[in-house]
């Protein structure tokens, strides 16, 4: 059996990305922070998964989901950090703790759980960040989210010497507009405008990106990269 951790995986592209591992045959530790409802909701494999709550805008909850799986005894042969927060109040609202919060759970805890976990990730195992074209691309709404998205690509390139002495491979994706909660309240005329932007004229699905992951785990020559899955925007 093969052992996943999976943060932020009770929805959306994380949900995705823990159905696809563990069609893949592994066992997944998935996380999530705050929606206790859903997670109750969500149907993955029984014996297949388990399910942690841990809020990574913290250290505290950071440390929570590192002590559970360091006391699960068992190897990781990947990690995939889905969990993601963003700030859209207007530039002079925007406080610290509203910028710190965002950085913590895009950034700092995955920092942190590789650190920690280093020792309980097989040799020869995988990491991938989800980070976001809005890495890429300047973010008209939300600055904090933009830049964590963007150090998060950087910490994928860095975090790949940092674990090359024991074989361990760091990637990054990067999502453009996918169909996830954070896009249902976008007004239709917005949707449409986005959608001229991109070559395929459509939003993505998390399925998609988690078939990109997938092959950042399974591919063991790839190495420190950031892959883009947008249909082709800013092609227009």
């Amino acid at each position: 059996m093969k052992y996943a951790l999976v943060t932020g995986s009770t929805k959306g592209i994380g949900l995705a990305v823990a159905t696809r591992l563990i069609e893949t045959d592994y066992f997944v530790f998935a996380n999530y922070a705050h929606d206790d409802a859903t997670a109750r909701s969500i149907k993955l494999t029984p014996d297949k998964h388990e399910i942690v709550k841990a809020d990574l805008s913290t250290s505290g909850g950071a440390d929570e989901l590192i002590n559970f799986v360091i006391n699960k005894k068992i190897k990781l042969d990947c990690i995939v950090f889905c969990a993601g927060a963003t700030c859209r109040k207007p530039f002079g609202q925007i406080s610290y703790d509203d910028w710190t919060d965002v950085m913590n759970v895009n950034v700092s805890s995955s920092f942190y759980i590789c650190q920690k976990l280093y020792h309980t990730i097989s040799d020869g195992g995988s990491v991938v960040m989800i980070g976001s074209d809005m890495g890429i691309y300047p973010h008209a709404v939300s600055s904090a989210y933009s830049v964590s998205k963007a150090a998060s690509h950087m910490l994928a390139k860095s975090l790949v010497k940092e674990l090359a002495p024991r074989g361990i491979r760091v990637n990054a994706v990067a999502p453009g507009f996918i169909n996830t909660e954070w896009q249902k309240e976008k007004p239709e005329w917005l949707r449409e405008k986005i959608e001229s932007k991109i070559a395929l004229k459509r939003f993505g699905t998390p399925e998609e990106v988690a078939d990109a992951c997938m092959f950042l785990v399974k591919n063991g020559y790839v190495n420190g990269t950031v892959l883009q899955v947008d249909g082709g925007y800013n092609f227009e």
